[in-house]
């Protein structure tokens, strides 16, 4: 059967580029090897962070602003919490020397994006930060960035909400097919999209497969999307609940003076028995999608701990523990293009690790290339042409 637009991967960006085109006239087909949400890839975990201010680069900031106006829009319409602003605090020992996701300076640039885009915000001294967040140990430099716009989304019911609110209005999905090739045509103006099991046809494909990324690109880009295992631990806290809970601690960002000192957290969200969800990072033992363990082992809880209670006031009471994915490109940022050559096969890889509170509005941008072969927003910070 032919389609106007096959779009492969329903995670993060597939949903929302499928929330998207639902609103147009195009017959459009999602494909996702599993069924959407789940956990075999990278927005599973029950919370993600957003905030305004985008240490990273104040190129990311209209894309956030843009989603959160599409969270609440997507909250009025399935009545449900997608988004709760809790406020964030962003924070290390200098305001300069903070590396994080390919920022050699990611507080400083939070707070110069905050002050170029308008962004409410406070910039606090360690003093303040004691008084103000109990929850944290501190050395007694730290300076800090808060943000009361910051808060916390739920990606397992933002996917669900989208992926719904698509098929509602007509977007057809095929879910458990793993899609093994995406092709041009024979002329060019066209895909084949081949899974385990079918053959489509469109004008248009849009990849949005997540850590499979790379197993559907030419080879001479698979080599810039590499894979690397999380993992995120829920402790008890060691302060009273009431000290967590979102109305008392907001998210928040721990930077340190090398990249992979770098956690962050969330408060308390599942009562007092649910624990606190803080997550790591590390880009030092990349993996495979199909190959990553998926367990999280007593020693990597136990090394968990001993790094985040440092930092964090939590008890040495492990009450879940979870493993996902990055894909990281080698600047740490958005490859959002098409494919040189093949302007109907569009690449859209948000990713390492800091991709989801912008997939709203890359659905948005993904619709306008799939549509116009150009979009409101300015992406060419997230071209392919800056990696070959």
């Amino acid at each position: 059967m032919l389609y106007d637009i096959i779009i492969v991967g329903l995670g993060a960006v597939g949903s929302a580029t499928a929330y998207q085109l639902s609103a147009t006239n195009k017959k459009v087909l999602g494909i996702d090897q599993f069924q959407p949400p789940h956990t075999f890839g990278s927005s599973h975990g029950d919370t993600r962070i957003t905030r305004q201010a985008i240490g990273e680069g104040s190129h990311y900031v209209p894309l956030v602003l843009r989603s959160h106006e599409i969270w609440r829009e997507l909250e009025s319409k399935v009545n449900t919490e997608l988004f709760r602003a809790c406020g964030g605090l962003v924070f290390g020992s200098s305001l300069t020397n903070a590396p994080a996701h390919g920022s050699s300076s990611f507080l400083e640039v939070t707070v110069a994006a905050a002050k170029a885009f308008g962004i409410e915000h406070q910039v606090l001294d360690c003093q303040e930060m004691q008084q103000r967040y109990p929850q944290f140990h501190y050395q007694g430099t730290e300076i800090g960035y808060f943000e009361e716009g910051a808060g916390f989304l739920r990606p397992e019911k933002c996917i669900a909400a989208q992926l719904q609110l698509a098929q509602q209005q007509g977007v057809e999905l095929q879910l458990n097919q793993k899609v093994v090739s995406i092709e041009p045509n024979s002329h060019n103006d066209g895909v084949v999209v081949k899974t385990n099991t079918n053959t489509w046809e469109a004008e248009c494909a849009i990849i949005a497969a997540g850590a499979w990324v790379s197993e559907l690109l030419p080879a001479a880009y698979q080599k810039f999307f590499k894979a690397y295992r999380q993992i995120m631990l829920w402790f008890e806290q060691e302060l009273p609940y009431e000290k967590f809970v979102p109305e008392q601690c907001p998210i928040y960002i721990k930077l340190g003076e090398t990249a992979e000192e770098f956690l962050y957290g969330f408060p308390a969200i599942d009562g007092e028995s649910g624990g606190i969800k803080i997550g790591t990072e590390q880009f030092a033992d990349s993996c495979t999608a199909d190959t990553i363990n998926r367990n999280v082992s007593a020693d990597e809880v136990e090394q968990g701990f001993q790094r985040i209670s440092q930092h964090l006031k939590i008890k040495n009471h492990c009450i879940k523990s979870v493993a996902c994915l990055y894909t990281v490109t080698p600047d740490y940022g958005f490859a959002i293009d098409t494919m040189p050559g093949h302007p109907q096969i569009i690449l859209a890889s948000p990713c390492s690790g800091h991709g989801f509170k912008h997939s709203a509005a890359i659905g948005q941008i993904l619709q306008q290339l799939a549509l116009n072969q150009r979009t409101d927003f300015d992406i060419s910070a997230f071209s392919l042409s800056r990696f070959v």
